[in-house]
């Protein structure tokens, strides 16, 4: 599984054996016999289970099996090995998964205990809202069919859909309707089901274990298994950090979940609970007796990469100031630049928020639908007022004549909300103009190298290079290490435009395709690669293997490493281990951010605590 993940191949031996295109290929009918067999046939009256275990069943499942073993064979002869230092890496990871991360098991079930009750509140208070319309919050057909009624147009409870549906609330001045919506959103969230899933998980020692898949993207970067630690939330405000020690206060004092739901919601309000249970997923992590936790996050690495790979100098130095504490914050800076005002009136409000949106969602050429990603907590309507005003007349008019040009994709947005997304991502753009060229470059050079079959074609200053054998167009980082694009070919389609006289003219696009993994579907077939998807993919690879260097220099300086998620690491030293041998925040951000003999010029800063629990 390792080794087809490090060329971009499907893990699992379905897909696996379609993309190697291999003799031997998986007994679907089999696997389909193995799933039935793996549940009871019947329940009999007298308790006995019936299974399907007939002489012939078990027959087949040995034949299916057989191939299993045949197609995983002629894998093993197909797949090139892991290289050294990748196989090193595995085995690192290996390491990790086995240790596993510590949890208080009575903790989480007083924790789960809160949020049945929690849950059974929330439909209570669905039901009286609603005037009984709606028996429960899971209800998702009746709670649309219920909005509908009430004049708020809905046909989708989706998270993207959220704010339309508050403002359709607002404008109606129907607090009911809002508050629905509201709670809802709350209760909808997967992140509490976690709970029970740690107890479904977490062994007699009170450790998790193989929580982390390496490889499981394909520029390297590791993804979350079981409880999926990857996605508990990130605590970011002072607020909820002191709320969710508040909480484990609370734990402290061995009360019954029914009174600790009580207190917390006497405290904060019907809906804090859910909430507050869901902010606290990463305090559950902790240090077991006689340990402690020390960890610490790479602070905007794939921006400071991207703009080291491009040569944006401006926002390097930007960087460097800020690290030195001479200067402003990245977002500040952005929407200065964005909006050509100083960088002083810029405060920590909606002028930061609006920098702070473009910089994580328009790196990696993103248009208008880019602030509709799950990441984004920004509502189209709450920004578009204050990108009005700062914007002036001409371009405000121009970029809205703009919204009822042909082919324009508005995404569901009136003119004047699309207006301004549509204004950010202009202004981005002319603010970064070594990145959005790079872009084009590596665009560029992808084409060229699937044309000119063993030619190296340079870009990014000369820290990457790709290479086509024909077989696969072979990407190679800073550091050496390559991504993989398989069965790479061309696509030439032809494409009508206007020149600025108003003149039709034709010209040639020049599209590289390849075989991959949709990360979507989750399907090998056809992919379209473009300067964007390049571009991401080589900053996500370089920041993983500048992640990487972290974890071994930490892991060698008697950090043990307990966990990954993203850029940040966790790492579980004995309190005994650091009075013996100085563990500190500092000197663990000191060796997460000395950066690699290839990362010359780029700026690296890490944010490292220390703590009982994984509050950062």
């Amino acid at each position: 599984m390792s080794r087809a993940a490090a060329i971009s191949h499907p893990m699992d031996l379905d897909n696996l054996g379609v993309a190697l295109g291999t003799r031997q290929k998986k007994d679907r009918e089999g696997h389909a016999l193995m799933m039935k067999m793996a549940k009871p046939r019947r329940y009999l009256s007298d308790g006995t289970i019936e299974w399907w275990d007939a002489p012939e069943l078990i027959e087949r499942l040995e034949l299916y099996q057989d191939q299993d073993v045949r197609t995983e064979t002629e894998a093993d002869q197909t797949l090139p090995p892991l290289t050294d230092d990748e196989y090193d890496l595995w085995c690192f990871d290996q390491t990790i998964n086995d240790r596993g991360i510590y949890i208080d098991k009575e903790r989480i079930e007083t924790i789960a205990g809160m949020v049945v009750i929690a849950q059974k509140e929330a439909d209570a208070t669905m039901r009286q809202l609603t005037n009984r319309a709606v028996p429960k919050v899971t209800n998702v057909g009746k709670i649309i069919e219920w909005l509908n009624d009430q004049g708020i147009p809905c046909e989708s409870l989706r998270k993207q859909g959220h704010d339309d549906l508050v403002f359709w609330a607002d404008i109606q001045n129907n607090k009911t309707a809002g508050d629905v919506i509201e709670l809802r959103k709350q209760t909808a969230k997967t992140s509490t089901k976690k709970y029970q899933a740690m107890l479904e998980c977490v062994g007699s020692d009170n450790r998790m274990r193989g929580l982390l898949a390496y490889h499981a993207a394909n520029t390297g970067r590791w993804a979350g298994r079981l409880v999926q630690p990857h996605n508990y939330p990130r605590i970011d405000d002072e607020e909820d950090i002191r709320k969710v020690r508040w909480l484990h206060e609370l734990l402290d004092k061995k009360l019954s979940p029914k009174e600790l739901y009580d207190y917390v919601e006497a405290v904060y309000g019907p809906l804090e609970p859910l909430r507050l249970l869901a902010r606290a997923l990463r305090s559950t992590v902790e240090a077991a007796p006689g340990d402690e936790i020390i960890g610490g996050d790479f602070s905007n690495i794939e921006g400071r990469v991207n703009a080291w790979l491009a040569g944006e100098l401006w926002k390097l130095d930007a960087f460097r100031a800020y690290d030195a504490g001479t200067g402003p914050d990245l977002y500040r800076v952005a929407y200065a630049r964005s909006f050509g005002v100083d960088v002083s009136t810029v405060g920590k409000g909606p002028k930061r928020q609006i920098g702070k949106v473009q910089e994580l969602m328009l790196g990696y050429q993103g248009g208008v639908g880019a602030f509709f990603g799950p990441t984004v907590n920004m509502s189209p309507y709450d920004v578009s007022e204050n990108v009005r005003q700062a914007t002036g007349a001409e371009q405000w008019d121009s970029t809205a004549m703009q919204y009822h040009m042909p082919n324009t994709s508005r995404w569901d947005l009136p003119e004047k909300e699309w207006t301004a997304l549509k204004i950010m991502v202009d202004n981005w753009r002319k603010s970064n103009p070594m990145i959005v060229q790079n872009w084009w470059d590596l665009q560029d050079a992808a084409v060229q190298a699937v044309q000119q079959p063993g030619t190296i074609v340079s870009v990014c200053g000369g820290r990457v290079q790709y290479y086509s054998d024909q077989k696969t167009l072979w990407c190679v980082l800073p550091n050496g290490r390559m991504l993989a694009y398989n069965n790479p070919r061309m696509d030439i389609t032809k494409q009508m435009l206007v020149d600025k006289y108003g003149n039709p003219y034709e010209r040639l696009k020049y599209t590289v395709l390849f075989d991959g993994v949709d990360p979507d579907t989750k399907q090998w077939g056809t992919r379209s690669l473009y300067g964007g998807l390049q571009c991401e993919n080589i900053v996500q690879a370089t920041s993983r293997d500048i992640l990487v260097g972290g974890m071994r220099r930490a892991e060698r300086a008697g950090y043990p490493v307990i966990l990954t998620v993203h850029d940040d690491i966790l790492t579980e030293p004995s309190t005994y281990d650091i009075q013996r041998l100085g563990l500190s925040k500092d000197h663990f951000a000191a060796i997460m951010g000395q950066g690699e003999d290839w990362t010359s010029g780029l700026p690296i800063s890490v944010d490292a605590y220390h703590d009982k629990r994984w509050v950062h």
